[in-house]
């Protein structure tokens, strides 16, 4: 190759592989040997395929070396070249076959100008495990400020092996907690400031946590908290933080110790030097209690990182350097590889899953051996909403944990179990992680979550109160946060206030505005079911302004929803467009198929059937590759009742049936409580009105169980419509006046109109027109204040009713308009039925009677065949009234009478029947909209 005398330029470079040179804008980069004739080999065949047996016939012809020396030396061209595997622009990675050089590359025969020698290379100082870092600093020149930090993940979180919980069950008993050293892992400092060096911090961060996380009674800082705490913090000196600094990151995370750092590749010959300095630093006195450093080819990455991680455990616990714990890690095999895993968890803590995802697909792609890069593949899949791709990737970290320590192999088992919604098992494991290590805040918290999972909050609730006395924990607003989502799965906004309210404070007071932020979402969101919507407003635009300081455009797209559901239609709509546009730029689909479910009910109430039908099918398909069961359970559900309004058959209440067990079966309790809500409602549509009385009382039963006020306002209302129709007045009205009571309280508009609309039924079938249309006036501005159009289409109909009963013409008239332009953009049938039965009793005693009669008695037969007998009946009780104001229709009104009281007393349906025996000026009408 050093004899080819063509020189080829590519972008900004020149490389020359006669003169062994390689230029930018004329200034020299050095390169390994081996890395130069790769890259010169690559030039050579730009645009083609090299095999990466090709290369290393061609590289090493005379020995054997495995894929991990070829994807170093490839990692070195990159970095010399300003490029990246994820977007490419020189070198491009072809999975399993090799590598491509993407430029135009040109060709030039002639000689090249001479060039003053490259910058002599700095000599790294005598290894010195007390010698400070600032031979080195100085070395590199100063220190630029930092634009932002990055912190530790704890451990490279890792895979489950069968058995494993078995083989630890001796050491599962409750151990008294010792308090554990609690130590903060905050920033290395790049000191050759190339760009293309980045990578290492976040991968030095992540691999010494999990080294210093295998020691006894200690206790790492979550990076996410460290990422907040160490904001705006001057850059760390040689050998440390100073003392102001770290007593800011002792107040704000009262962490013990803080362990920061830097590091510096060389430009060496073939492999390059990598050294690392890290300061271990008592925030209490300031002292600095380890200053270490090492040196070691950049290739030894691992091996380097675990010297030093053996003298800090040997630092904190007093073990011995080459003593390995129960829970020794298991970390990167590779410079690229631990390169790969550096950027992911990076990309991890910043909210970008996406990323994430496709850097340890990348480091699948050449170390797919590694169970690390499956496990946190896994956590990424899950961010992003993909359960069971985030299973997959579980599962394959499973397969490969038999390298791996007992302690990393409980943590995969979990993560397993958790992916694969076998939450009572993944409980129980964390259970045990929780009991060999009982310092371990993580470990309980990550218990919690799955115990509320699992529906045992019970012991969720007392996980939470022992994790309140753990040394360290008493003011850490994850307790509180996780006390509010236990309040939340428990259907208790009032509790949940209260504990996300002490979260924010708590995380305003360390100054962890990425806490405050998630603790202002949830409550908002308890605000939202409080009513209390001028509360949940403010907190989630606090939260969405905190979200987009922090670059968190995931926890954006949560708070424009939030805000779509304490807004009103116009501006709901916005939010919900902004949500899914984040949500969909990030790739997280767990929330894209929420947002759909947000519109299929806008739209649902907008009466737009098949807007809501297409919009619930689209979060049904996403739920479905998500593997989201709560939210599968909802789609299936509002598809059920889409297909309820083509016809109530015996498969739609199979459905219904199927989504009250999925609920159950997922310990979905509000959703358990609403699917039988709404299988009564579809019973009462059916007739089957003993069946619904009894699955009423079990919805008003799970509803009575929770304390969020909407589940028990859903079961009263449709438990009212059925007392309605069995005729029982009074009851019917004082289960509704408690339906205005709860919704009042909550502020929740069309729950308070449905419930003025029902009174105002009540209230006509006894011939009280006056009163009734105050409660109508109250429905219909309720309905139009909120865009329910089915609602207002209704209670209009029925205005216009009473309105002509009063002798209001004028007003009957307008109140018909309004109904009749209204249902011309509503596509659901059975709003469609609602409002023609009710306008048909305006026609009484004119010359379209007739017609209205043919019309009313194709819609009972109609109805019937669908299975609607509760729309049937209505239809004959108005096609009776208009017959019995011709008095030419004795007879058939007579026929139709003896049908009509069979078959209401046959189903009973003791409102039809009491109906038949008024005053024949007395209309009536049939369902609100719920």
């Amino acid at each position: 190759m050093s004899e080819d005398p063509e020189i080829y330029r590519f972008g900004e470079f020149e490389l020359e592989p006669r003169e062994r040179r390689l230029r930018r804008f004329g200034q020299p980069l050095a390169l390994t040997p081996k890395a130069f004739d790769m890259l010169v080999l690559l030039v050579r065949h730009a645009g083609h395929i090299q095999s990466k047996d090709e290369l290393m016939s061609a590289l090493w012809p005379r020995g054997f070396v495995d894929e991990a020396t070829l994807t170093n030396h490839v990692w070195q061209i990159r970095r010399a070249l300003g490029d990246t595997a994820k977007t490419p622009q020189y070198v491009e990675t072809v999975p399993k076959r090799g590598y491509r050089f993407l430029a135009e590359v040109s060709r030039d025969p002639g000689v090249s100008p001479t060039l003053p020698p490259p910058a002599p290379i700095v000599s790294a100082p005598p290894q010195s495990t007390a010698e400070p870092v600032a031979a080195a600093l100085l070395a590199a020149g100063p220190a630029r400020r930092r634009s932002r930090w990055v912190a530790v993940i704890v451990g490279i979180v890792i895979a489950a092996a069968v058995g494993t919980v078995g083989l630890l069950r001796h050491a599962a008993t409750e151990r008294p907690v010792v308090a554990a050293r609690v130590i903060a892992l905050v920033a290395f400092d790049n000191l050759s400031k190339v760009e293309q060096d980045a990578w290492l911090e976040p991968a030095l961060l992540a691999m010494l946590g999990s080294e210093l996380g295998a020691a006894r009674r200690v206790r790492i800082i979550p990076s996410s908290l460290v990422h907040d705490a160490a904001r705006r913090l001057a850059p760390p000196l040689a050998g440390g933080y100073s003392r102001e600094s770290l007593e800011v990151l002792r107040q704000r995370l009262e962490a013990d110790y803080v362990v920061s750092g830097s590091y510096l590749i060389g430009n060496g010959p073939d492999d390059p030097k990598l050294r690392i300095d890290v300061a271990l630093q008592s925030t209490a006195s300031g002292e600095v209690v380890a200053s270490l450093w090492s040196e070691a080819p950049a290739s030894d990455l691992t091996s380097l990182v675990a010297s030093l991680g053996a003298q800090l455990r040997s630092k904190l616990d007093g073990s011995a350097v080459g003593e390995k714990s129960i829970g020794a890690p298991s970390q990167p095999t590779s410079p690229e590889l631990a390169r790969h895993m550096g950027i992911a968890i990076d990309a991890l803590q910043r909210h970008d899953p996406a990323q994430a995802r496709d850097e340890l697909l990348e480091a699948i792609a050449q170390a797919p051996g590694f169970a690390g890069a499956y496990l946190n593949l896994s956590r990424a899949w899950s961010a992003l909403g993909f359960r069971r791709k985030a299973l997959a990737a579980a599962d394959q970290a499973s397969a490969r944990a038999s390298t791996l320590s007992p302690i990393e192999r409980l943590e995969v088992k979990a993560a397993v179990q958790q992916a694969g919604y076998e939450w009572d098992q993944a409980a129980d494991t964390w259970r045990v992680l929780a009991q060999l290590n009982p310092e371990s805040l993580e470990y309980r918290l990550s218990w919690v979550d799955a115990a509320i999972a699992a529906g045992e909050t019970d012991i969720a609730d007392r996980v939470i109160g022992s994790a309140r006395h753990l040394p360290h924990a008493d003011s850490d607003p994850r307790i509180e946060l996780a006390a509010a989502r236990l309040a939340d799965t428990l259907s208790d906004p009032r509790q949940g206030v209260a504990h996300a309210s002490t979260a924010l404070r708590e995380s305003q007071a360390h100054d962890l505005p990425g806490l405050a932020a998630d603790a202002q979402i949830a409550v908002a969101i308890s605000s939202v079911h409080l009513g209390d919507l001028a509360t949940a407003r403010a907190a989630a635009a606090d939260a969405l302004a905190a979200y987009r300081q922090l670059g968190n455009r995931m926890g954006e797209a949560s708070a424009h929803r939030v805000l779509g559901s304490s807004e009103e239609p116009q501006r709901a709509r916005e939010d919900y467009q902004r949500a899914m546009t984040l949500a969909q730029g990030t790739g997280d689909m767990g929330t894209v198929g929420n947002v759909y479910r947000d519109l299929s009910e806008m739209l649902w109430l907008a009466g737009d059937r098949d807007g809501a039908q297409a919009a619930a099918r689209q979060g049904l398909a996403i739920s479905r590759d998500t593997g989201d069961l709560h939210l599968q359970a909802w789609t299936l559900r509002a598809l059920a009742t889409i297909a309820a309004d083509d016809a109530a058959t015996d498969t739609v209440l199979s459905e219904y049936r199927e989504v009250t067990e999925l609920t159950q079966r997922s310990h979905d309790r509000g959703g358990h409580a609403w699917s039988l809500a709404t299988n009564a409602d579809l019973l009462r549509i059916r007739g089957e009105l003993d069946e619904a009385e009894s699955e009423c009382s079990r919805a008003r039963e799970e509803a009575g169980r929770l304390t969020d006020p909407q589940f028990s306002i859903n079961a009263l209302f449709i438990c009212a419509e059925l007392e309605a129709d069995r005729g029982h007045r009074d009851s019917a009205r004082s289960m509704l006046e408690n339906v205005l009571r709860l919704a009042r309280g909550t502020k929740d508009v069309v729950a308070q109109a449905n419930a003025e609309l029902e009174i105002g039924q009540l209230e006509v079938d006894q011939g009280h027109w006056l009163a009734a249309r105050e409660h109508l006036v109250r429905a219909v501005d309720g309905f139009a204040a909120h865009e329910a159009q089915t609602g207002e289409a209704d209670a209009q109909a029925l205005l216009a009713v009473s309105a002509q009963a009063t002798g209001d013409a004028a007003g009957s008239d307008r109140a018909a308009e309004r109904a009749t332009q209204l249902l011309r953009a509503i596509t659901s049938r059975q709003e469609v039925y609602s409002v023609d039965i009710l306008l048909s009793q305006l026609k009484a005693g004119t010359p379209q009677g007739t017609e209205v009669v043919r019309r009313l008695a194709a819609v009972a037969l109609d109805a019937q065949e669908r299975h609607w007998i509760g729309f049937s009946l209505e239809a004959k009780l108005a096609e009776l009234r208009l017959l019995q104001a011709d008095r030419n229709a004795g007879e058939s009104a007579h026929r139709l009478r003896d049908e009509l009281e069979s078959e209401a007393r046959s189903h009973g349906f003791g409102r039809i029947v009491d109906l038949m025996s008024a005053a024949p000026a007395a209309p009536m009408g049939p369902f609100a909209t719920h």
